[in-house]
């Protein structure tokens, strides 16, 4: 199973290419005076209505990746499809250069999000094909074109569905060529990690040693909340994910242990001066969007983080402090992450 959400990523590229060639449409659209096209100024607003809603758009998928997926992928494709119709019927015998985006929206909706939105699109496009045969006179006298170009559509669908069947299956098989090789790798990572007892050993001997560090406890948000709702063995494979995220982003010197649940801690020599960019880059490279089989789940961690030897020279008091500091964090509705010293 590939826990990094493919499908995540995959709509972002297609949400910021869309929004790209909305903005070079409506530019363009600028070129064209109101003596060759009359209804230009409308098609400018309808252009500018889509940047609008494509900006909302990637907002949303930023913020909020794992609601109404289906849904809003849907409702893109249909908005593209009808817009291109609508401006079809106003360019007339100029929106013959636009029928090749009915195959290019057919063609990257299914590449970008799938199969099943290949029909989805093409469904969406033969209701514009009937409204563009009902409702455009220039274009009910021109059926020919309509119909050349349905049968394209057509014919690239069924190539997109087909290419991304085949990809499918040969990553099916290969996945399960590794599994058969390697069939408790994922297991054996977070047997792997520092315990909670090897984790008061470190600090332990680091506090003795007098040595300058961060203390970093570090929750999994809303984690029992995915362990109610999804089982222990999805609860655990996004823990895992969210190991393996940590470990990637941590610096090499750092020590990093797992508590038990949704709980992790770093002993970081990092300098203080960089210590913010630190904890920004944890974030970053450790929340996002994680798919487990068919469940999609937004890994987000909630970071308190304690300074020795400035809130406390020994083991007790600066993880008190670290404690103090993460919950905080989860009370805070506008930061991820609070170091004791700016507590309120």
């Amino acid at each position: 199973m590939q826990t990094r959400n493919i499908d995540y990523q995959e709509e972002r590229v297609y949400a910021g290419t869309r929004l790209i060639i909305l903005f070079v449409f409506t530019l363009s659209s600028f070129i064209i005076s109101t003596d060759i096209i009359q209804k230009i100024p409308l098609v400018r607003l309808v252009l500018g209505g889509m940047i609008l809603l494509s900006l909302a758009y990637n907002a949303f998928i930023a913020y909020k990746p794992d609601m109404f997926v289906t849904l809003r992928k849907n409702v893109l494709i249909f908005v593209d499809l009808l817009a291109l119709t609508l401006f079809i019927i106003i360019f007339e015998k100029y929106g013959i250069y636009l029928f090749a985006l009915y195959v290019l929206i057919v063609m990257q909706s299914s590449l970008y999000f799938g199969a099943r939105y290949a029909y989805t699109s093409l469904a969406s496009a033969s209701l514009a094909w009937v409204l563009l045969y009902l409702y455009s006179p220039y274009w009910h006298t021109h059926y020919d074109i309509i119909i050349a170009f349905a049968i394209t559509a057509l014919l690239t669908s069924l190539f997109s569905i087909r290419f991304i069947r085949t990809a499918e299956e040969t990553e099916t098989v290969l996945a399960e060529a590794v599994m058969e090789e390697r069939p408790d790798e994922k297991n054996i990572f977070l047997a792997s990690m520092p315990s909670r007892e090897k984790y008061k050993e470190v600090i332990q001997d680091t506090v003795k040693r007098k040595e300058t560090f961060s203390l970093l406890f570090i929750s999994l948000d809303k984690f029992q909340i995915i362990r109610d709702k999804h089982g222990d063995q999805t609860a655990e494979k996004i823990m895992e994910e969210a190991a393996k995220r940590l470990k990637n982003s941590a610096n090499e010197d750092d020590f990093l242990a797992r508590l038990g649940g949704g709980e992790f801690v770093i002993i970081s020599k990092q300098k203080r001066t960089f210590l913010r960019k630190y904890l920004k880059k944890l974030e970053e490279s450790t929340m996002g969007a994680c798919k487990v089989g068919s469940i999609n789940v937004l890994i987000k961690v909630n970071i308190g983080v304690s300074l020795y030897p400035e809130n406390g020279q020994t083991v007790l008091l600066v993880s008190k402090c670290a404690d103090d500091a993460l919950r905080a964090a989860k009370e805070s509705s506008s930061a991820n992450h609070v170091i004791y010293g700016n507590i309120q």
